[in-house]
């Protein structure tokens, strides 16, 4: 048997595979530990950072109420009739109709021309009546405790269980036998079953109406 004998350049060349292997080797567990590193370190530090809540200003703007027009030259006809009121304030809060003084259970609102009528807040409308010596009655329910009312009107296209927003078209004034003005509405406040002064009322916080 002939006896083979490795060549020269046989013992480096294994040499230098082994050792590039080993490198490849330890190449690899050291990519393959990284990660878990990374998770690692995000375990810590996304609870100090990822669940911090910005902080927001939730204060809500309260909602004003508005009188029950939008033309500023409309006026003040006839003012609420106030039982603590002076008598002089009072006789002027009176409605004279047929040889009648009336006490006035809400505000005379008139102008030259006519004016839209609009809600002074959002509601329901929970009932319309026409009268013959107060025209066209809309009643809006604003929650279970506050009703508004508007007395004089024309030309109301609304109908029962209509919601309305604060502002929309109510009706229209017109000539009405409570008023010697030419175009006038009445406008009434019902809380818990009392009427309000309505140019006090235009001042409350609604919260408290609630």
């Amino acid at each position: 048997m002939t006896k083979r004998k490795l060549k020269s350049f046989v013992k480096p060349t294994l040499f230098i595979i082994c050792i590039t292997t080993i490198l490849l080797s330890s190449l690899s567990i050291i990519k393959n530990l990284k990660p878990t590193n990374e998770v690692e370190d995000s375990y810590v530090v996304n609870p100090i950072i990822d669940n911090v809540t910005p902080v927001v200003d939730t204060v809500e703007e309260k909602v004003s109420i508005i009188k029950p027009y939008t033309n500023e030259s409309v006026k003040l006809a006839k003012s609420f009739y106030d039982k603590d009121a002076s008598v002089e304030e009072q006789q002027q809060s009176l409605i004279y109709y047929e040889n009648t003084y009336l006490p006035n259970s809400g505000v005379v609102y008139s102008n030259a021309e006519e004016f839209d009528c609009v809600a002074v807040l959002d509601g329901t409308v929970i009932d319309i009546k026409q009268d013959e010596i107060l025209n066209t009655v809309v009643y809006v329910s604003h929650n279970n405790n506050l009703t508004t009312i508007y007395y004089g009107l024309k030309d109301v296209n609304l109908k029962v269980n209509d919601a309305i927003n604060q502002k929309d078209v109510i009706g229209k004034s017109t000539t009405n036998k409570f008023c010697s003005e030419s175009n006038s509405i009445l406008f009434e406040v019902n809380y818990n079953g009392s009427v309000l002064n309505p140019e006090k009322f235009y001042t409350m916080n609604l919260d408290e109406l609630n």
